[in-house]
């Protein structure tokens, strides 16, 4: 039965031997299931293994692996303490031409809460070498994490695309400082731009 096989695959994280990594380690390897598969992540993600932690990365990394069991491994790497996943998740970033996994790791990124992962973040919003939709998607992030307002705020003359700018004014509402407030009071009064004066407004 498919729910008790993966019954005992949840339960195996809260074992946490060396025997029970290697036991989820193959499930991965060698499972056609797609939702066991995701199960195993989760227990993998659940135990203070590194080796664990290397399972997960390598299952990230491999291209050949079902798109949501890898959507799965990226979302618990950034779930996870271990220092040397944001490293790892940045190289992923720059390694993979999958918009979809990169979203996801815009997002566990977002979720490591570092002053390194906010300034990456910050780095692909500006970047023009970057798809403007996950452009937008860094500067959603970066707004959500512990990046300064006038960092942000500072960013606004620098973007030059109307979608970015657009998207620095809903981020701007998202936060709760008076520099925020204030910078979008000056947008609508003085931005050249009439759909952005308006955007600014509404916010």
């Amino acid at each position: 039965d498919g729910e008790v096989r993966e019954q005992a695959v949840f339960w195996l994280s809260q074992v946490g031997t060396e025997r029970s990594v290697n036991a989820l380690d193959s499930i991965l390897q060698f499972s056609k299931d797609p939702e066991l598969s995701k199960k195993a992540v989760f227990a993998l993600s659940q135990t203070r293994s590194p080796k664990a932690q290397g399972i997960i990365r390598d299952l990230a990394g491999r291209e050949n692996a079902d798109q949501e069991v890898r959507e799965q491994a990226v979302f618990w790497l950034g779930q996870s303490r271990d220092t040397g996943n944001a490293e790892f998740l940045r190289g992923l970033y720059t390694r993979t031409g999958n918009a979809e996994l990169k979203e996801k790791i815009l997002f566990s990124i977002s979720q490591v809460r570092s002053p390194a992962s906010d300034q990456w973040l910050m780095d692909v919003a500006t970047s023009s070498k970057e798809d403007i939709e996950l452009r937008k998607k860094a500067l959603f992030w970066a707004g959500q994490s512990r990046t300064s307002v006038a960092d942000l705020v500072s960013l606004y003359d620098r973007m030059k695309e109307p979608e970015m700018r657009e998207q620095l004014i809903f981020v701007y509402s998202q936060r709760r400082e008076p520099a925020a407030v204030d910078k979008l009071m000056q947008v609508a009064r003085s931005d050249t731009d009439k759909e952005l004066r308006k955007k600014a407004i509404f916010w």
